[in-house]
């Protein structure tokens, strides 16, 4: 599968995105068929480690370069994450490069994963994104 089963987030040396959801969240079953669907966000996203996590189920998660264990209650409060979508995107390293409450359509998200995975492959520098987000239109 495209996205991660289980409650081990993980970098292994890929990127890792979170987004929190909700059973009555329409814009995330978009937001996975955009994954699924959109062919340029689908190769994109082979080089992450997806993970939806939904906010209303209060589960125990493995997160961050430490291994801490965290919940879903501990998570949301992290991010501050009250609205679904909420999409963080972290680097291999656990920097946390972008995040966006609510949906981000298919451009806005080629675009914010291009700059991670270019950050992984040594392209462009994190305080770069600013201008990278401009030359992309998005931002």
């Amino acid at each position: 599968s495209l996205f991660q089963e289980g409650n081990e987030i993980v970098t292994n040396g890929k990127g890792v995105i979170i987004v929190f959801e909700s059973s009555t969240c329409q814009y995330c079953e978009l937001l996975k068929e955009d994954f699924t669907k959109n062919k340029e966000m689908n190769t994109l996203a082979k080089e992450f480690n997806i993970h939806f996590i939904n906010k209303e189920m209060e589960q125990e998660y493995i997160m961050g370069a430490k291994k801490r264990k965290e919940t879903t209650t501990t998570l949301k409060m992290a991010f501050m994450a009250k609205n679904t979508p909420n999409i963080v995107i972290f680097d291999k390293h656990w920097n946390r490069i972008f995040q966006l409450p609510g949906y981000a359509h298919p451009q806005q998200m080629i675009t914010f994963m291009t700059f991670v995975k270019g950050l992984q492959d040594g392209k462009y520098k994190p305080d770069e994104w600013q201008k990278f987000l401009k030359e992309n239109g998005v931002g």
